[in-house]
């Protein structure tokens, strides 16, 4: 074995030590408390200087007539990030080796010792090697390429040949053709602020690369350097291009987000621009935010960081709308099919812009800047850039009083559909709806710190009126309803409304009915529509939690239900709310399984309101069903001629588990029930790729495996470290149990082989067989899946409901807890230690929370009654919620 010379080694050590002191020195001024931006200063004037030497000391060992080549042939230039002057300390370092073409060969020789200098001492490279023609062909194709040019540098080397690179690029790159130049600027950043994708509030930015992160602010520097030559905010400012207000606004989240990435990357110790949750609950406790009874810490810390970024977003999107040039054709076709209207307005084919003469005039009061976007909701049109400037600028200081022909006007816009989504953003980035109704500010940037949301409420308030609106162009059940709303103005304001309520200690769904009725007052409102508003967002979950957490096929449900909502037209409203505030939770929330139970909800309880209907009525529905399964067992014969059999075979099923198995399950529910003596137990296993989860259908007429079949299948699916997403639990009236069990298998990444299969299967017919105990297979597997618990994100305490007045026969148990492997078998153990029969089960997880719902009753067949019973089923399953919380496998190991 071979050993490199004590020199070699020693000289490795002594560059990465000088590369290590530059971020110890950063890291001591960070830890001073210094300004981020001077942090990042420092940081890249000190890398240069390590740049510097390397290069230096390189050249230094050349013979003297190369040393003369090497720097008459070539300049090294910082570009990028580098090249701004600002680095974090893990960040990639940006360099540029320019050469002549007749010096290359000395210069390339130069360049690979430098460069592979710089990695042994720990920088992460982005270098390239190009000569000015390749510069400038590169620059017109990438606009990475282009970009990264606008920041380019002079470091070290031959400065006139890089002083002949920054002339040829402007001409060449950006003068010349300035409008596309910009256009590709935009069309590489457009994604998550511009007007066709909205803003998108991501509750784990990217510090870097999310909206309104400090990609934007460098967007402002190419626009700035393609329209000006001026690159940073002081100089726009200078130019008179930001307002004072504006570039203060940059310059504190510039500040604010160049600290924060930062403060990751040294955390991370490497680059890190991702700022999830678990960092965002350690900088909140760094930064010292404490808790108040309105808003958990890191709430109030996001919703700042969401200000600094919705800031900068909002700031840019609007100096690049106004900068962007327009295309000659544009602006021809204008002056052709363009017309003036409302005197000082002019609807263009892209468009409405005002005269600048008239600015002052169609901006002086609250009810002239309504106009404007009303005009602009009825031609389905947007405002021009400057337009919205002059309206954003005008809104603090307008007179805040609202007459009824203003509130008119925008109850107008307000009864539009296709324009009301991007009106109604135009009007919150401006500040107009702000002043027309003030308690919107205080959703502004507001965040819930959970998994479920994906968005802060504004965002989301913002995109359920976006999906509402399209429920036009929908030709199912929601559109057909949506489109039957005569005067959906009431409907649309409610969405807005909706979540008004929340940061507030009090229930938000309580807070919102109140401000409803105020602002009903202040659009003067007729009293009938504010009633109907306040009820719409004071019960805009509950349409959601009937469908997913109730029977639907009791009919108590549905009336109590359309009781609470009071009319037809009320009850389409709330389900066009509930489905649009679900569908704009985030990506993946509205479901077929979803839409089914609502629409379902919807069609009875209509039926009740209206006489109306959507679909059959139950018996009708079931009746269709239960033909279709006839056809499929016997697909030789008529289905008039075994329909009775077929009939017969199925009295005992539920109606819940007719109308929602699909007819095939049914059909292959019954050869099996058919099969089977008193003693048999029958247990599938069916792999479903599209979700990545795995179904286990148990159907058995054993009747020692009913008692406490529940639990006992809750069990051995937990100690075989299978996490339960869905369970249907179904029990003839003739005791045949048809239980279905949607799991999630982590210890395989795909499907399961079938040897896993074939394991579970044995351990369910044993334990319900009485061959095995659920205490010994969790013994065997010694724990529930992972070594720890996964962190808690919604910090929500456990809750248990009891509900006696929603079924005429049944109790209805609600649990919401921390989702926890083998939670549910905890709980359908208890119920059955209760001496509590589980008659039908929801179970649905949202990340880490659970809501589940059982419907139970008394061995005798009753419903739980008295207040002592009551208390004690709610008591003893909250204890065990929290002993399980406590330390879940001892408790396992307990039972």
């Amino acid at each position: 074995m071979s050993y490199a010379p004590a020199s070699a080694l020693e000289e490795l050590s002594r560059r990465k030590a000088m590369f290590a002191s530059v971020r110890d020195r950063g890291r001591a001024l960070f830890d001073s408390g210094t300004p981020g931006v001077q942090v990042a200063t420092a940081i890249c004037s000190a890398t240069e200087d390590v740049v510097l030497a390397f290069a230096n000391e390189l050249l230094e060992d050349m013979p003297k007539d190369q040393r003369e080549r090497v720097k008459r042939g070539g300049a090294i230039v910082a570009v990028g990030g580098t090249g701004r002057g600002e680095l974090a300390p893990y960040s990639d370092v940006d360099l540029l080796c320019l050469h002549e073409r007749s010096g290359f060969r000395d210069f390339e020789a130069f360049v690979s010792p430098f460069a592979q200098n710089c990695w042994d001492a720990g920088m992460t490279l982005g270098n390239a090697l190009r000569d000015i023609p390749e510069c400038i062909a590169l620059g017109k194709q990438d606009p990475q390429v282009a970009t990264s040019l606008v920041e380019a540098r002079f470091l070290w080397g031959n400065e006139r040949l890089f002083q002949r690179l920054e002339s040829a690029f402007y001409r060449k790159v950006v003068a010349c053709r300035k409008r596309k130049f910009i256009e590709s600027c935009l069309e590489a950043r457009s994604q998550g602020w511009s007007d066709n994708q909205p803003l998108a509030q991501e509750l784990e930015p990217d510090i870097k690369n999310s909206a309104g992160g400090l990609r934007d602010l460098h967007l402002l520097r190419w626009i700035g350097f393609a329209r000006y030559q001026v690159r940073d905010i002081d100089g726009l400012r200078m130019i008179d291009k930001l307002s004072r207000e504006d570039s203060g606004e940059l310059k504190e989240a510039l500040e604010f987000l160049t600290r924060l990435r930062i403060d990751l990357h040294f955390h991370a110790k490497a680059e890190q621009d991702r700022l999830t949750r678990d960092e965002q609950l350690r900088i909140t406790k760094e930064r010292g935010f404490v808790d108040t009874a309105e808003q958990r810490d890191v709430e109030q810390f996001m919703q700042q960081y969401f200000h600094h970024s919705s800031q900068i977003a909002e700031i840019v999107r609007r100096f690049a709308a106004l900068e962007r040039p327009r295309s000659y054709l544009s602006m021809a076709q204008d002056l052709i099919t363009g017309h003036h209207c409302e005197g000082n307005l002019y609807v263009g084919t892209e468009q409405i812009d005002v005269a600048k003469r008239h600015l002052p005039k169609v901006c002086q009061s609250l009810d002239t800047m309504i106009s404007l976007f009303r005009t602009s909701a009825l031609y389905e049109k947007p405002l021009s850039p400057r337009v919205m400037e002059t309206i954003k600028s005008c809104t603090g200081d307008v007179p805040r009083d609202l007459d009824a022909v203003s509130a008119k006007k925008f109850m107008e816009i307000f009864h539009c559909t296709r324009s009301l989504g991007p009106v109604v953003r135009s009007m919150f980035r401006t500040g107009l709806l702000d002043v027309v109704i003030p308690n919107v500010t205080h959703i502004r940037n507001l965040l819930q710190f959970n998994q479920y949301h994906y968005f802060t409420v504004d965002e989301h308030t913002l995109r359920a009126i976006e999906t509402i609106t399209g429920f036009e162009r929908d030709d199912g059940p929601i559109g057909t309803a949506y489109n039957s709303i005569r005067n959906k103005e009431v409907l649309h304001l409610a969405v807005l409304l909706h979540d008004i309520g929340k940061g507030f200690k009090e229930d938000h769904c309580i807070v919102g009915e109140g401000i409803a009725h105020e602002v009903g007052a202040r659009l003067h409102l007729p009293q009938h529509q504010t009633d109907e508003l306040a009820l719409l967002v004071r019960k805009h979950l509950v349409m959601a939690d009937v469908a997913f957490k109730r029977d639907l096929s009791d009919p108590k449900t549905i009336i109590d239900f359309s009781h609470e909502i009071g009319s037809p037209e009320t009850l389409k409203k709330l389900y066009c709310l509930t489905v649009a505030d679900i569908t704009a939770v985030g990506p993946g929330t509205w479901t077929n399984w979803k839409a089914g139970l609502l629409t379902e909800l919807y069609d009875k309880s209509l039926v009740i309101l209206s006489g109306k209907r959507y679909g059959f009525l139950e018996q009708e529905r079931i009746r269709e069903i239960k033909e279709k399964v006839a056809a499929i067992l016997y697909p030789d014969r008529p289905v008039a001629e075994v329909f009775l059999s077929v009939d017969k075979a199925l009295q005992g099923c539920s109606a819940n588990y007719l109308t929602t198995t699909s007819p095939a399950q049914i059909a292959a529910d019954l050869r099996v029930v058919e099969g089977l003596d008193t003693v048999e137990i029958a247990v599938s296993a069916t792999w479903w790729d599209d979700t990545g989860t795995t179904e286990y259908r148990v159907i058995t007429r054993n009747p020692d495996a009913a008692n406490g079949c529940f639990h006992k299948l809750c069990g051995v699916l937990a100690a075989k470290r299978l996490e339960i997403l869905s369970a249907d639990i179904n029990t003839t009236t003739d005791g045949v149990i048809i239980d279905s069990y949607q799991v999630l298998d982590p210890d395989f990444a795909g499907e399961p082989p079938e040897t896993r299969f074939e394991e579970v299967e044995a351990a369910l017919k044993s334990v319900l067989a009485g061959d095995m105990t659920v205490k010994t297979l969790l013994q065997r597997g010694k724990k529930f899946g992972g070594n720890r618990f996964p962190k808690l994100v919604s910090g929500l305490p456990d809750r248990v409901g009891v509900d006696n007045e929603s079924s005429e026969t049944r109790t209805i148990v609600d649990i919401f807890a921390h989702d926890r492997p083998g939670l549910l078998y905890t709980l359908a153990r208890t119920l059955f230690e209760l001496d509590l029969s589980v008659d039908m089960a929801k179970i649905a997880t949202h990340f880490d929370q659970v809501a589940d719902v059982f419907y139970v009753q008394e061995q005798s067949g009753e419903k739980v009654q008295g207040e002592e019973r009551i208390r004690q089923v709610k008591e003893t399953l909250l204890q065990a919620l929290k002993d399980f919380e406590d330390d879940y496998r001892q408790q396992f190991e307990r039972k």
